[in-house]
């Protein structure tokens, strides 16, 4: 077996000048992007002592550890079968691990979806087993559960055992808390069932003080407890869109919890009286984005900062001690690198002396390195993509323009290196969600289209979150219009500027982006060359009406998108299936037949609309396949499809033949099902 990837680091590494007239870098290979990484999802042992990793050998998958300094590695588990995918590794005490493994759930009525089986194995090797198999709930016997890795906490005092959160299927009065032995699966009630809660929160020491029930009417509520061994009691009411207060988190007092609410537009952190059911003092707020989350001290015993996101993933240190130490770390970090990086504890022992950071940035793939408190110490540890070169990254920038009705919108460039940035073929790359956004980090979409000598434009239309109220609402009911507006001013603010060859744009993304690819090349098809979309909404109607696939749960989507009475020539007209004769260039789509968000039969018909109205289309359908890719045989095969696919048709006019067949690369791709327009 392969050794880990340690490396050294040699000081004064910096990235090729993008202004300068340097060569190109080689382009970037597919492999080295969109591989498995050798070792991944790195974790700590209680006692600081052992390493745990996921190897992968193509789309096999190992469990492998060794002494977390130096030692030989042992595979300790393995997983071949392509249907199921170990998505996390999780220590329980210092000589048990529990894995998360997702596959198909073979309870799906009508539809295709995914399930999370529960696994453990001991360090040596043995009792490796599915723990979820033998659950008896309601004296029913393997009554299926459909997520089984929904662990809440555990007790350091109890080591044998962790409190996990299950939903038997057909139960109406919410979830339940059960306390599982990690060595034999076998659970025991923990909390009795209560006031419909659906979601659970545990406190640092394993007790139960917290649950959210989601009610009739998109009516959320937060029920809480003082006393570990006392009754819930209803804490607040909130819109399940939008919510006046969310709960975020446990204060270092059992009276008071962390909230979040809104102030001057952004949602800012507050303390939550309990006793009083009154807002307490405010933690920290920003005036320009919303907060995300909360840092905790290595011990879970307090709050240490708050997270927020500006251009990248940023941290407020309220505990001025932690401040110091991440600033140490930023410091030394980033002369090591020669760059700014983000660094993200993932995993540390119980003692919080000995963690493992992740290190990352637009040009830095992520790497971990061992960090240990005590001897104050870094090093290396994994090499998350060995075989890319920095000098091959491009940076990410900030950018912004006014869209047509005056909105300020933030946006990212990434050019290529090497090459003058004056009418250089363009990528609108356009994030999913919609209710999401983009910013500065490591991307391997971005670094693919870069590295073989396109600019790329990631626009935070108006509706992506972490910019307050008012810009996510703006999006409300505005798919396909007033969104779209904004990512075609981006591209015409582009070509203003010089940057953007007007003859050589393309559009593409996944998901919502998908959608909002399709909607270009249908709404404004003289802006594009080409176009692709992966897992793409193509009719909203279908999408809102198709309950077999869905389960709301609640009219948000009326709120969102639309779909009440009344709405149906509005929702037609922003669906690009509906107006697949404007398409005038090639297009490409891609879905996988398991995908259980967006139903392959959106890509189905598009393809099917588009070939009969004559257009030029290629569909890859990938079986078996999810909301994404958990394989890497598909994932390389399609973005080594989808590059070929932009190389060909953003390529100068003269180099094309008015006689080339689109998809000829993709046509060789075996295992795949290819729908092809002649």
């Amino acid at each position: 077996m392969r050794c880990l990837a340690i490396f050294g680091l040699v000081a004064g590494l910096a990235l090729a000048c993008a202004s300068g007239l340097a060569q190109p870098p080689p382009p970037l290979s597919v492999h080295a992007l969109f591989a498995n990484p050798l070792y991944s999802s790195p974790a700590i042992s209680d006692d600081g002592e052992t390493l745990a990793v996921i190897g992968s050998q193509g789309d096999v998958q190992l469990i492998v550890t060794r002494p977390v300094t130096a030692g030989e590695l042992k595979g300790i588990a393995k997983q071949a079968d392509p249907e199921r995918r170990v998505s996390w590794l999780k220590w329980v005490n210092s000589h048990r691990l529990l894995m998360s493994v997702e596959g198909r759930n073979p309870n799906g009525v009508a539809m295709r979806s995914r399930a999370t089986y529960l696994f453990g194995v001991d360090v040596d090797g043995k009792n490796f087993e599915w723990l979820g198999k033998r659950w008896p709930l309601y004296g029913q016997d393997q009554l299926p559960v459909t997520f089984q890795d929904h662990i809440l906490q555990r007790k350091r005092s109890d080591p044998e055992s962790v409190l996990i959160q299950i939903r038997p299927p057909y139960r109406e009065d919410g979830s339940l808390v059960m306390k599982m032995n990690v060595n034999s699966g076998a659970l025991t009630p923990a909390v009795p069932p209560a006031n419909g809660i659906d979601d659970w929160f545990a406190d640092k020491d394993g007790n139960v003080r917290a649950g959210i029930a989601h009610k009739k009417g998109n009516i959320l509520e937060f029920w809480t407890r003082v006393d570990p061994g006392g009754a819930f009691e209803l804490a607040m009411r909130a819109d399940a869109v939008e919510p006046e207060i969310t709960f975020l988190g446990f204060h270092e007092e059992a009276s008071k919890v962390y909230v979040l609410k809104n102030l001057d537009g952004r949602a800012a952190a507050y303390e939550f009286d309990l006793r009083d059911k009154k807002l307490g003092a405010l933690v920290f707020a920003r005036p320009d984005v919303d907060i995300d989350g909360l840092v905790r001290s290595a011990d879970e015993a307090q709050v240490i900062g708050v997270r927020y996101t500006t251009d990248s993933p940023q941290v407020h240190f309220i505990d001025a001690r932690a401040g110091r130490e991440h600033a140490s770390l930023q410091y030394a970090l980033e002369h090591q690198f020669g760059q700014t990086v983000q660094i993200e504890p993932v995993s540390q022992s119980q003692s919080g002396n000995r963690q493992i950071l992740e290190i990352s940035s637009d040009t830095q793939p992520p790497t971990y390195f061992l960090y240990d408190r005590a001897l104050k110490n870094l090093s290396p540890l994994i090499e998350g993509r060995a075989g890319i070169a920095r000098e091959q990254l491009s940076p990410t920038k900030h950018v912004g323009y006014a869209a047509r009705d005056g909105l300020a919108i933030p946006a990212y460039l990434t050019l290529p290196l090497g090459r003058e940035p004056k009418r250089l073929p363009l990528i609108a790359l356009v994030h999913g969600g919609p209710f999401a956004r983009d910013m500065i980090q490591w991307d391997p979409e971005v670094q693919l289209f870069t590295s073989r000598g396109f600019a790329v434009l990631q626009v935070n239309f108006r509706g992506s979150s972490g910019f307050g109220a008012r810009y996510r609402q703006s999006g409300y009911r505005e798919w396909g219009q007033k969104m779209q507006d904004d990512i075609t001013d981006g591209i015409k603010w582009l070509v203003a500027e010089g940057i953007a060859d007007p003859d050589r744009v393309g559009i593409y993304g996944g998901s919502f982006g998908g959608y909002a690819a399709l909607v270009g090349l249908t709404k404004t098809p003289e802006l594009y060359r080409a176009g692709a979309a992966y897992a793409a909404v193509t009719d909203i109607e279908l999408m809102l009406s198709d309950d077999q696939w869905y389960d709301w749960g609640s009219n948000w989507h009326e709120i969102m998108i639309g779909g009440e009475g009344g709405d149906t020539e509005r929702l037609r007209a922003s669906s690009p299936l509906r107006h697949v004769a404007n398409v005038r260039v090639p297009v490409m789509l891609g879905h996988g037949s398991d995908d259980e968000r967006v139903h392959v039969r959106q890509s189905e018909l598009m393809a099917k609309a588009l070939k009969d109205a004559g257009k030029d289309v290629t569909f890859l359908e990938f079986p078996n396949e999810i909301h994404g890719f958990h394989l890497e045989a598909n994932r390389i095969r399609w973005y080594e499809s989808l590059i070929a696919f932009f190389e060909k048709n953003l390529a100068p006019r003269q180099a094309v033949p008015a006689s080339a067949k689109i998809g000829s690369h993709a046509a060789q791709v075996p295992g795949v099902r290819i729908v092809e327009a002649n």
